[in-house]
């Protein structure tokens, strides 16, 4: 029992020897934390790897490379995804195994971790598959996948490295209908699938041009302008008739006054009573000419000034007012239309 017991001690110092023989200058950049973690993750990787379980050894040797890289967990992480079938991505983080320079006085275990990846790469290289995968329309700017991984566009229509076995290819594409088609890779074989993507009759066409809106409508007329001219004639026959009715007073008591101070019996007069008596019919027919002028020419203004206040306020017009004075020889009034 002690042997077993000294065996399995030894087998974990050297696996710990084999996972993390790191150099002092690479130690540095990592915590103290993170390189304890990566042995024991790495550790724990190896020993499932060794036992056949690369399945589950993958998730240890990942994490702890992303802890802590070194090339014995790299190398058999590359390994184990060989093993699994992802020959693609096993491949090339053996490369990056073999690839990566060594300074002069690296651990023996990292050499003997590149050995041991470039002779697990040249046998797994000539297993890889290669997919072309075209699509028409060529102008329809697709996306293609391989099963969960995206196809660069530089890569549609050239050869892909692909894992061996069966894969659903999906292309699609704005305005089309998604494309899908299966393929099964044999190992080192090759293969080419053409998707053909179908117009989406739902889809929106991507050149349409929405109608330009409707032309806004019209601005309303502008008002017509209010007419002035019944106010304007209003107040002209209100001044004329103002003045006529002033004439007319005035003349009219001068007349009068100048009657009465007449002594002429039976309304003979000789003499300056004679000139006297004329000048005073004179003044009383400029009075009777003032208010014939004067009365009617005020009426019609108070007439067309309510008239036209009326018309403003209902915003309507008529066919209008017109009146005109007239004096003649020994007659005067007012003449228009309403």
């Amino acid at each position: 029992m002690v042997k077993p017991f000294f065996r399995r001690a030894a087998l974990t110092v050297s696996l710990a020897t084999l996972v993390l023989a790191a150099s002092p200058a690479r130690a540095q950049d990592s915590s103290a934390e993170n390189v304890a973690a990566a042995r024991q993750l790495g550790i724990q990787g190896v020993q499932l790897a060794d036992a056949g379980k690369c399945d589950q050894a993958i998730e240890k040797l990942s994490r702890a490379e992303t802890l802590y890289h070194a090339p014995t967990i790299l190398g058999r992480l590359g390994e184990c995804q060989v093993t699994v079938g992802q020959i693609v991505l096993g491949t090339e983080n053996l490369n990056r195994v073999v690839r990566e320079p060594l300074a002069a006085n690296a651990p023996k275990a990292f050499r003997d971790a590149q050995a041991r990846a470039q002779k697990v790469l040249d046998t797994a290289l000539p297993r890889i598959a290669y997919l072309t995968v075209h699509v028409e329309p060529k102008d329809a700017k697709p996306e293609v996948t391989v099963g969960t991984a995206k196809v660069s566009s530089a890569l549609i229509g050239a050869e892909r490295p692909t894992d061996p076995g069966t894969h659903e290819v999906v292309a699609t594409a704005p305005g089309y209908l998604p494309a899908k088609a299966s393929v099964t890779l044999a190992e080192a074989g090759r293969e080419t699938v053409t998707l053909t993507l179908t117009p989406d009759p739902n889809a929106p066409k991507p050149d349409a041009v929405a109608p330009p809106p409707p032309p806004p409508p019209p601005p309303p007329p502008p008002p017509p302008p209010e007419s002035g001219g019944s106010n304007t004639l209003a107040y002209v026959l209100l001044g004329v008739g103002g003045v006529g009715i002033v004439t007319g007073s005035v003349t009219g008591i001068m007349a009068i006054g100048a009657k009465g101070d007449l002594d002429c019996p039976n309304n003979v007069c000789v003499g300056e009573e004679a000139d006297d008596l004329d000048g005073a019919k004179t003044m009383a027919m400029i009075s009777t000419i003032g208010f014939a002028v004067g009365v009617p020419a005020a009426a019609v203004g108070v007439v067309l000034l309510i008239t036209g206040s009326s018309k403003k306020q209902s915003g309507k017009t008529s066919p209008g007012l017109t009146a005109q004075p007239y004096v003649g020889f020994g007659t005067a009034g007012v003449v228009g239309t309403f």
